[in-house]
């Protein structure tokens, strides 16, 4: 989403921090168990005077996070809307976007483990409320929506939890595209599971794009401010996505592959979740080819938007490619995609190599150009002519997206390679060229 210092995409660095500022802004003095309806934080008078800042939220276990933010956001839901239906007389609908990960734009253990909290406290707590997955039938009614978001304290301005996560949410009513209340909770760090969930561990893409973006600027409003309008936008193809989400991880590959192609078809289905999921599609129909041809337009949507995230992972302390989907072959097949589509578009690029934060900041710095070199290595062996215009460099640790440094699936995202197209030189290649400032 928006670049971070020098201009350079860094999801966690940029579009996180933006959005942690804007929540913290009006929400985060509340502390967890205030109301911001009765404490008045989201008046538009501002505060003067304020002798000190307000004491730090304290973090909470996840149950009692979840119950805090599920009180608070839906105990003042209205009677339902004439023409809104719910499951019963008296009953309200609201349909929940799936919860994503602020630094990654994924979901993840937690976030899902979050969102089915909600619902089973829903259903136990507030019968006037009936919890619906986001389909696009459900989404079709516009109905209330429950969304929200997840971050490392570390993102957040002031820290003040190093060790804990911050849950957003918020309720927006899609009718009037308003965002009708909004909450926030502190957990703590050791009830949250970081993994990426099934879907995003086995995508090729994992940078988030503008949809992304859009949903966690929507998540960052208060109540009364708009939803986001590209969120607004793209209501049909993230009840599509979300939905063939859930028909991959359940083996359903025919109806989650017709759910992003429909996705694929609409304006707004030009975005990386849609080809991540035409491709892992075609790939578990057992369809090599059209998954190859599907992963082309992954590499081509990442050149044609000067972000080509695609997940090359190693384990700890290692520059061996770990296995993609189970398979080397896989690994193989995106390389010389990216190095085929790299020549046709006459693309030069630069290999970001990057380490989890554990080990010393100069083994770090070692070792995460040591990852950059060894797949540049691997796309000039695929196509030669690219050996003037690939520059490998490593940041060692200094920009994770997970950071806790438990050196296991959860935070397998450190260890990794970006790959940026960049400008060519005057002279035709980047052997000159350098990284701008993050």
């Amino acid at each position: 989403m928006g670049p971070a210092g020098g201009g350079r995409r860094h999801w966690r660095a940029g579009s996180a921090r933006a959005t942690a500022a804007l929540l913290l802004g009006g929400l985060l003095a509340a502390g967890c168990s205030a109301d911001p309806r009765v404490t008045g934080i989201n008046n538009t008078a501002p505060v003067t005077n304020r002798a000190a800042p307000p004491e730090a939220p304290q973090a909470m276990p996840l149950d009692q996070a979840v119950a805090s933010l599920t009180h608070r956001l839906l105990a003042r839901v209205p009677a339902p809307a004439q023409g809104r239906a719910g499951s019963g007389e008296g009953a309200t609908a609201i349909a929940i976007d799936p919860f994503i990960d602020q630094g990654t734009g994924t979901e993840t253990e937690a976030t899902r483990s979050i969102v089915a909290k909600m619902v089973e406290r829903t259903r136990r707590d507030h019968p006037n409320v009936t919890p619906h997955t986001f389909t696009p039938d459900a989404v079709a009614q516009r109905p209330l929506t429950l969304l929200g978001s997840i971050a490392a304290a570390a993102e957040q301005p002031g820290g003040a939890h190093p060790d804990g996560f911050q849950i957003q949410a918020v309720l927006a009513d899609l009718r009037s595209g308003r965002v009708v209340d909004s909450a926030t909770a502190w957990v703590r760090a050791e009830d949250i599971d970081t993994t990426p969930a099934p879907f995003f561990r086995d995508s090729p893409g994992w940078l988030p794009d503008t949809a992304a973006a859009a949903y966690l600027r929507t998540t960052a409003a208060g109540p009364g401010e708009p939803v986001d309008p590209l969120y607004l936008q793209g209501l049909t193809v993230q009840a599509l996505v979300a939905s063939g989400m859930v028909a991959y991880e359940a083996g359903q590959y025919d109806e989650a592959f017709n759910r992003y192609v429909a996705a694929a078809q609409l304006p707004a289905g030009d975005q990386m979740r849609v080809y991540n999921g035409v491709y892992l599609a075609t790939r578990a129909l057992g369809r090599p080819a059209d998954a190859e041809a599907a992963f082309g337009r992954l590499v081509e949507f990442g050149l044609r938007h000067q972000r080509l995230s695609i997940r090359f992972l190693f384990p700890p302390g290692s520059t061996a490619l770990l296995p993609t989907v189970g398979s080397r072959a896989t690994n193989r097949m995106w390389i010389r995609q990216i190095a085929e589509q790299a020549v046709e578009h006459t693309a030069c690029l630069e290999l970001a190599g990057h380490a989890s934060p554990t080990g010393s900041a100069a083994a770090n710095e070692r070792l995460s150009l040591a990852r950059a070199e060894a797949l540049r290595a691997r796309l000039v062996a695929a196509r030669p002519e690219l050996r003037d215009r690939i520059h490998a460099v490593g940041f060692g640790a200094r920009y994770p997206l997970v950071g806790t440094g438990t050196d296991d699936a959860s935070d397998v995202l450190d260890r990794r390679v970006e790959i940026e197209p960049v400008a060519c030189s005057a002279a035709g290649d980047t052997a000159g060229a350098r990284p701008s400032p993050r």
